[in-house]
């Protein structure tokens, strides 16, 4: 028999990227619905205007019947998101929230409004199954006070920052929401393939050099491309899904709860 549990979250600083990309379509389970409060959103980024402006309200819509039969033909979960993104996201500011918007915003942005879409859809709080001590229990997480929105002090200069390797020295940018839009449609990759995905979308300078072509981070030590990667994880804002964790009360124990996307979103 399932067991209810409220959740507690203990969140790690680092939002991991790379699970954003989900390679298997979870169970479905059905979800509680309760009715939204607000549609608005606050970016943790921003979009950039070609002003030097930082916009950083969205808004963003319930889905509808139309949108599930869409999302049902998306190939894999990571299409799935991308097409929960397009369609439920309304504008950034007053501009549409068209691709060329969501490509420019910051990945922890997109990351953001997913989580706004989903609780304009479906509420504030979700049901995801977890097993504890070879037991399948139900857990309850609510949205809005066990996941965290981690965001940038300055929404201009913290994108950017140096890393230092074994011997070059590296400028690095926030992933954007090409970099993200790029790995989700390249899910199917090796691990290596998505590092290298990521880092041609967010090295810029090497020594000084400009990074112009994929080869570039390619011939990068493989101690470079994992230090770059872990200060790009360290520092990404946006919704803090690592360690959520709840509390068993036939136990006491503390167990993590696996909350990312695809088991937020199951259609």
């Amino acid at each position: 028999m399932s067991k209810t549990i409220s959740a507690a979250a203990n969140p790690a600083l680092a939002n991991k990227m790379l699970s954003d990309v989900v390679e298997e379509k979870p169970q479905q389970k059905e979800i509680k619905i309760t009715s939204p409060s607000n549609n608005i959103v606050t970016l943790p980024g921003g979009y950039i205007t070609a002003t030097g402006e930082v916009i950083d309200e969205a808004e963003v819509r319930e889905l509808t019947g139309a949108d599930e039969e869409a999302i049902a033909k998306a190939p894999n979960v990571g299409r799935a998101l991308l097409t929960i993104l397009q369609r439920g996201t309304v504008r950034i500011g007053e501009e549409r929230a068209d691709d060329k918007v969501l490509d420019s915003i910051l990945s922890a942005d997109r990351d953001v409004l997913l989580l706004a879409i989903f609780k304009a859809t479906f509420g504030n709080t979700t049901i995801i199954p977890v097993y504890i001590d070879g037991e399948m229990k139900e857990v309850e997480v609510d949205l809005d006070a066990d996941i965290p929105i981690k965001t940038l002090s300055d929404k201009v200069n913290d994108r950017y920052f140096t890393v230092k390797g074994k011997k070059n020295i590296y400028t690095v940018q926030l992933p954007t929401g090409k970099t993200h839009r790029e790995m989700i449609k390249n899910s199917e990759k090796s691990s290596a393939e998505l590092t290298t995905l990521m880092l041609e979308g967010t090295v810029t300078e090497i020594n000084g050099t400009p990074v112009l072509s994929k080869s570039q981070v390619q011939t990068l030590g493989i101690q470079d491309r994992k230090i770059i990667i872990d200060e790009i994880n360290k520092r990404l804002p946006g919704p803090q899904f690592d360690n959520v964790t709840v509390t068993d009360p036939d136990t006491g124990k503390e167990v993590r709860v696996p909350v990312n996307f695809g088991t937020l979103f199951r259609f």
